[in-house]
Parts: structure tokens; C-alpha cells; sequence
């Protein structure tokens, strides 16, 4: 019997910025539900229902963080399935500030820094690395001043 191909450190992090969207739509749909209907009786469902879809993508992240710790523990870091929101590959952000929903778009540019593929996000004021790739060096030389 042969053995199946095993997820690359690469395509988990491509994995973990996908469910963490989803997740993030999810729990934005159920909240946009929740306030147009009764939680209760058949209007209701379509809410519990995508309750139910959040929690089985957040079981499903978290089995998935488990594994990539298991298959590749020197290259895994837990922000690969729990990414933070301005490392989250996305066209749109989805933010609630107070209660509130704002659409975020980017806008597809170079890296003043490092010329790799970007998005720029004027609300967050933030270059996002298309690739995923980690940021961290470029802001701080753009808030230095050092940026092309």
C-alpha cells in the first residue's frame, strides 16, 4: 500500500490562512444572522447551522495545528493555523470595530522594503506579503524611514 503525501510546512500555512478566513466569515455570517432572527424555531436554524461549520473548522484547525507539530516540529509555529489578522492573506478583512462592519480592501502592490509581492491595506496602514511570508523586518524599516 502506498503512502499518501504529506502536507509541506508551505502548504499548511497556505491551509491555516484559508480556514482562519473561512472561520472569520463564519463567525461574521452567524453574528449578521443572530441579529436579523430569533435564535429559536426554524428561523433559527440557519444560525445554529453555521454555529455547527465554525466549530467543526475550529476542530479542524486545531487537528491540523496538532499534526504539523507532530510532522514538522523545527519549522511549525502556532500562528501557522492561528495567524494574526495582518498576516491573514485575504482581498477583504473583515473588522468589527464597536460593534460596527467595516469592509477592508487591498490594494495589490510591491514592498517598498523588499520589493516582493504585497498587499497594501490603507485602513490597517500595513504592507501584507502575498506569500504569506512573514513581514515583521519590512515594517520596521518602513517605520524607520528606510523604505525605496
Amino acid at each position: 500500500m502506498t503512502r499518501k503525501q504529506r502536507l509541506s510546512p508551505e502548504q499548511h500555512a497556505d491551509m491555516g490562512r484559508s480556514l482562519a478566513a473561512i472561520r472569520d466569515e463564519l463567525t461574521h455570517r452567524v453574528a449578521q444572522l443572530a441579529n436579523a432572527y430569533p435564535q429559536t424555531g426554524a428561523e433559527g436554524l440557519p444560525t445554529r447551522k453555521l454555529r455547527i461549520a465554525a466549530r467543526s473548522v475550529d476542530d479542524a484547525r486545531s487537528a491540523l495545528d496538532n499534526t504539523l507539530f507532530r510532522e514538522h516540529p523545527n519549522q511549525a509555529e502556532t500562528t501557522t493555523y492561528y495567524p494574526h489578522l495582518e498576516d491573514r492573506e485575504a482581498a477583504a478583512i473583515r473588522l468589527h470595530p464597536r460593534g460596527s462592519m467595516r469592509t477592508i480592501v487591498a490594494t495589490t502592490v510591491p514592498c517598498p522594503v523588499c520589493s516582493g509581492d504585497s498587499s497594501y491595506f490603507r485602513e490597517l496602514d500595513r504592507y501584507v506579503h502575498r506569500d504569506g511570508s512573514g513581514n515583521s523586518r519590512c515594517w520596521l524599516a518602513i517605520g524607520r524611514g528606510e523604505s525605496s
